[in-house]
């Protein structure tokens, strides 16, 4: 398993930094192309719940999400960016109450309801949206995408061979049983070491060595979080894999469960402490 992952590793990584290395088009197909497939494997895990969840609808609304962070410059000519974003979610309630009560039934609806609104707005809004908007940050938009994607990988990495090696205590959550204190400890290290290390070198001028070590640590915090929020719904399922789309990864939500807090926390801390233009 471990030869596994390191093989779609040393393939997957470089052609992922080449993409966020171009940026513009490219790297707006990727983070769709990520996003769509997140919510594909999202609505599966849904259907273990309720039969009542159109996926073509939530796929669709992500993608749309997506879109609207890319073409953010262009539609804020004339409006603000939040009349923008406050009109997607409206249509997205609406919508999704509307389905559910056209639908001809009651019972279980509204956990239908909630998982749609769950997946949309986890998916579409919280990460792929925020990951365009966070990329397109001029001039260091790079940089910051260079910074969260390499401070959670090494610290899920971390973690991993910490735990593999070290592990002894477990860390408390049925969720996921096999995760250890150490391995926690472990990942947290890494990655703020990382955060330090990639600050350093990628935003020199911009973040200090206390801010890149506490965006370090911040983001392994939250990059744990989000691993354990997707190991939560997948223990609910009663499955141990979104998919099995990357050798050794599992599905696109496995792999990219830890961007899904890390990722708009990181945008709106440089935002509230003056990093953003």
């Amino acid at each position: 398993m471990f030869w596994r992952r390191a093989l779609s590793v040393v393939v997957l990584v470089p052609l992922i930094l080449l993409i966020v290395y171009w940026g513009d088009w490219l790297y707006l197909l990727l983070v769709l192309g990520a996003m769509l497939m997140m919510q594909v494997e999202y609505c599966r895990l849904a259907q273990h719940f309720t039969e009542r969840l159109n996926p073509v609808m939530s796929v669709f609304l992500t993608g749309v999400c997506c879109l609207l962070a890319h073409l953010l410059p262009i539609l804020t000519e004339t409006v603000s960016a939040s009349t923008v974003m406050f009109s997607f979610f409206t249509f997205v309630f609406i919508y999704v109450f509307a389905e559910s009560i056209f639908s001809g039934k009651i019972a279980g609806e509204l956990v239908a309801v909630t998982l749609k609104l769950t997946g949309i707005l986890t998916i579409g809004w919280v990460l792929g949206y925020h990951l365009i908007l966070l990329r397109n940050v001029e001039p260091e938009g790079m940089s910051f995408i260079f910074l969260l994607c390499g401070t959670i990988w090494c610290s899920d990495t971390g973690a991993y061979l910490v735990g593999r090696a070290f592990g002894k205590h477990k860390l408390g959550t049925p969720v996921s049983p096999r995760k250890t204190v150490e391995g926690t400890i472990g990942g947290l290290f890494v990655g703020t070491l990382i955060g330090l290390v990639l600050g350093a070198i990628l935003l020199e001028g911009v973040l200090s060595w206390v801010n890149a070590a506490f965006i370090g640590l911040l983001l392994s915090i939250l990059g744990q979080l989000g691993d354990l929020s997707a190991s939560l719904m997948k223990r609910t399922a009663g499955v141990k894999d979104s998919g099995d789309v990357i050798p050794g990864h599992g599905g696109f939500i496995d792999r990219c469960d830890s961007l899904i807090f890390s990722t708009p926390t990181l945008y709106y801390y440089l935002e509230l402490t003056g990093h953003l233009p």
